[in-house]
């Protein structure tokens, strides 16, 4: 019990040092020795797992986590091995944090810290975590499922088993409706995607919600019912999705715009697209004439 409470006083102390560092691009970074990270590890480690263990002690030890995994990223090609290896436990661990039991704050939280660690290993341990336990579940938790799916869009995996798993749940493989509506704001928040995926995404998602709103303005009053509420449902991110993916500036009112877009464009050659978040300026491109 001594060594906990040492433990968690240790990373309170640390946490109070580093509280310059700040996860949002521009700001100040504090920098952490190897020993300090290893602290950090070893207090998670002795925590996350134990249901006596508030959760918040925990989740006070992702932020200065984070805070050292983006001091080692900004150093580069300077990074030494041991900075590498640190920088990988840190993934690792906080992807086991992803499996924690009964520890739902923990699991979220998790999940949110390994959307600001783009690395092949953290699109790993999100899609297992997503496909083995959050979309198992008949009613998935809704915070999972909302910080699952952006904190994959913030990694932007490429391959193609990641990008076939959102395609398909943002496109009605889940029967939670809501589960559509969060994998389709993660498709237009991707880190960035070739420009043949690009295309790929936005075809599917305009049939996907043309289908739903034809079927809504149907005869049958059963199936329009129900294609009416699925739409709705999935409409204002469908839509937000479908503008940013097409580079227009102005948003499309219906799948029916969308649609006459991409039989307009289908021939082009479309760019690779950049997330709103990674962009710069310039912003991002249309598909080329």
């Amino acid at each position: 019990m001594r060594t906990l409470i040492a433990s968690v006083l240790l990373v309170g102390l640390l946490s109070g040092l580093h509280a310059s560092a700040q996860d949002d691009k521009g700001k100040e970074l504090t920098p952490y020795s190897l020993i300090e990270i290893k602290n950090l590890l070893d207090n998670f480690k002795s925590t996350y797992k134990k249901k006596k263990v508030p959760q918040e002690d925990s989740i006070n030890v992702i932020e200065p986590m984070k805070d050292a995994y983006r001091f080692m990223e900004s150093k580069g090609d300077e990074r030494t091995k041991e900075e590498i290896k640190a920088q990988a436990a840190i993934v690792s661990l906080l992807g086991k944090g992803l499996f924690a039991r009964k520890r739902a704050r923990i699991n979220v939280e998790c999940a949110r810290a390994l959307g600001t660690m783009p690395s092949k290993e953290s699109g790993k341990q999100l899609l297992r975590w997503m496909d083995g336990v959050v979309l198992d579940a008949k009613a998935p938790n809704s915070d999972w499922v909302e910080y699952g799916f952006r904190s994959m869009a913030w990694v932007g995996a490429k391959d193609s088993k990641t990008l076939d798993f959102v395609r398909g749940y943002a496109t009605g493989k889940h029967v939670e409706i809501t589960v559509a509506s969060q994998a389709l704001m993660a498709m237009g928040q991707w880190r960035n995607l070739k420009g043949s995926v690009r295309k790929e995404w936005f075809n599917k998602v305009s049939q996907y919600l043309g289908g739903l709103w034809s079927a809504s303005r149907g005869t049958d009053p059963k199936k329009k019912g129900e294609a009416e509420a699925k739409y709705q449902a999935v409409k204002d991110n469908g839509l937000q999705t479908l503008t940013l993916l097409s580079g227009e500036t102005t948003a499309f009112e219906d799948p029916d715009k969308a649609g006459a877009f991409y039989k307009a464009n289908k021939k082009r050659k479309w760019d690779d697209y950049v997330g709103p978040r990674f962009r710069k300026a310039a912003g991002a491109q249309k598909p080329k004439e």
